[in-house]
């Protein structure tokens, strides 16, 4: 009886323990992100954006804000791209490291600020960034990508620029779920 009610008091400091340092890593992202909380995108639609995009196997894409990373995986392993991702905050940083290895895709994450980044050799760029974020992107955007690179972002506009495409995912609540196309 001893050493179960032991196992049970480890058991618990380790839940606690990791509560506390995932939800540190969220906070230390949201003061590192000035504020763009960790939302994941919808894993139903990846398909149809990666589809939208018309790559060939072997093109490169970025994933700004990547999270756990389960985009680039999944556009490695089924649609067989190169994916690069970038996340500030540390939990989902680690995981999408995680995701990444034991999947065994063609992906590179950096933790740092995705503003920093090159993406001269981007064919594609994934987005689920608020409205300010994408406005601030815009000019670096028209500056670094090549002609024919896409920006495919998921419910917020490029606020200065007009989606070559726009697909609605959810006709009960057509605000919620667009698939934005941009073509550069």
């Amino acid at each position: 009886i001893f050493f179960m009610e032991l196992f049970v008091e480890l058991l618990a400091l380790a839940i606690s323990l990791s509560a506390v340092v995932i939800m540190s890593s969220i906070f230390w992202g949201m003061i590192r992100t000035r504020g763009v909380p960790f939302i994941s995108s919808p894993k139903k639609h990846f398909d149809r954006v990666l589809e939208e995009a018309n790559l060939k196997p072997g093109q490169k894409v970025y994933d700004l804000g990547c999270g756990k990373a389960h985009f680039l995986v999944r556009a490695s392993k089924k649609f067989g791209l190169r994916g690069e991702g970038y996340e500030m905050s540390l939990a989902p940083y680690w995981w999408g490291r995680f995701n990444v290895f034991v999947n065994k895709a063609d992906v590179k994450l950096h933790c740092q600020n995705f503003f920093k980044a090159d993406l001269h050799d981007a064919d594609l760029i994934y987005c689920y960034l608020f409205p300010e974020v994408m406005a601030k992107l815009s000019p670096k955007f028209k500056a670094e990508l090549k002609p024919g690179a896409k920006v495919i972002s998921y419910d917020f506009r490029i606020p200065d620029l007009t989606p070559a495409k726009e697909i609605i995912t959810n006709e009960k609540k057509p605000a919620y779920g667009r698939i934005l196309v941009y073509e550069f």
